[in-house]
């Protein structure tokens, strides 16, 4: 019998180990994630710069020029990007419940009348259930700051090829 209990105590541990390292796993996608948006919050004052200056130093973009249609738009495909990799990561950050083992009563009334063997199970399972939860919440949280992170690295590409074309604006109008 003691061998039997080892065994569902040595089983919940292993399950609570687990269910632990995923919260853990959560805790850094969301740093991963604020991380990302201080990157993409540098990323959009580089641009709101970019474009404050192009609007006083370049107003006469002439319409029949190729370089102005490019840099407008290189510029509307930076915003574009820029704000869809807010979007994505503010879906990733947002609140959602992470997964827990409920002590409640029936928890309570679990350990008053039953044997440790099966305190130990029912735990166990709890666990195990919401391993599940985590795991199915991380990969959808794991997918949309991945796609957020190639939508920032996009961007900032864009906005080096905007800031590029400026440059160029600049050169060819003196």
């Amino acid at each position: 019998m003691k061998l039997l209990m080892e065994r569902y105590k040595f089983l919940y541990e292993i399950s609570r180990k687990a269910l632990d390292e995923e919260l853990e796993r959560y805790k850094r996608l969301d740093e991963k994630a604020g991380r990302f948006l201080n990157i993409l919050s540098i990323t959009i004052v580089g641009y709101t710069a970019l474009i404050n200056s192009a609007y006083s130093r370049v107003p006469p973009l002439k319409p029949t020029s190729i370089l102005s249609y490019i840099f407008i738009a290189l510029t509307i495909i930076t915003f574009i990007g820029l704000f869809s990799a807010g979007a994505r990561l503010f879906n990733s950050i947002k609140l959602t419940e992470s997964p827990r083992i409920e002590i409640d009563h029936e928890v309570n009334t679990l350990i008053e009348e039953e044997d440790l063997i099966t305190t130990y199970y029912t735990l166990a399972l709890s666990c195990q259930e919401a391993l599940t939860k985590a795991r199915s919440i991380l990969k959808k949280k794991s997918r949309s700051l991945e796609s957020a992170y190639n939508e920032i690295r996009f961007s900032a590409c864009a906005l080096c090829a905007t800031l590029s074309m400026y440059f160029l604006i600049l050169r060819f109008a003196q």
